[in-house]
């Protein structure tokens, strides 16, 4: 794991339209594409040119970022993998979150779009807690830093 060595697939049965889909369909995706959408939404509606400069980027990024690990988790198996993308969502999670509060503070926006904002994370957060129990632990070695899986050093 330390070595990046990643494990060889089986390309014959791998078709990458149907895991699309399948990723598609999980629901933490769903709300996370929704969370994007949103966060989109929000910012386009700041009038105010330097804040909506200053918040764009991060909660874009933020909202881009949460689906796109969720997608590289689930592509593949090794158990510390999944976690390191799992616990990058989480942070960017957190962080659009944060956003929302520095948002509410400087008053630019109708409080109601950015609470609306923050219960959809909330429900991701729900969701996420539900996904990560999936993730099954391997018995190999651990990632060098001993962050998921205690190494044997």
């Amino acid at each position: 794991m330390w070595n990046d060595d990643d494990e060889e697939m089986d390309d014959a049965d791998y078709d990458p339209e149907k895991e699309r889909r399948r990723v598609e369909a999980l629901p933490i995706f769903q709300k996370a594409e929704e969370i994007c959408e949103l966060t989109r939404r929000i910012i386009d509606s700041i009038d105010d040119e330097e804040i909506r400069m200053i918040h764009s980027n991060v909660m874009l990024e933020d909202s881009i970022v949460i689906p796109e690990k969720i997608a590289s988790a689930e592509a593949m198996n090794d158990f510390i993998m999944k976690m390191e993308n799992a616990t990058v969502v989480k942070i960017h999670a957190r962080s659009l979150q944060t956003q929302t509060a520095s948002l509410i503070f400087e008053e630019v926006l109708p409080e109601e779009y950015l609470r609306l904002l923050r219960k959809e994370i909330e429900a991701f957060r729900l969701l996420f807690r539900e996904w990560i129990k999936t993730f099954h632990k391997s018995p190999k070695e651990g990632d060098g830093w001993g962050l998921f899986v205690e190494d044997d050093e």
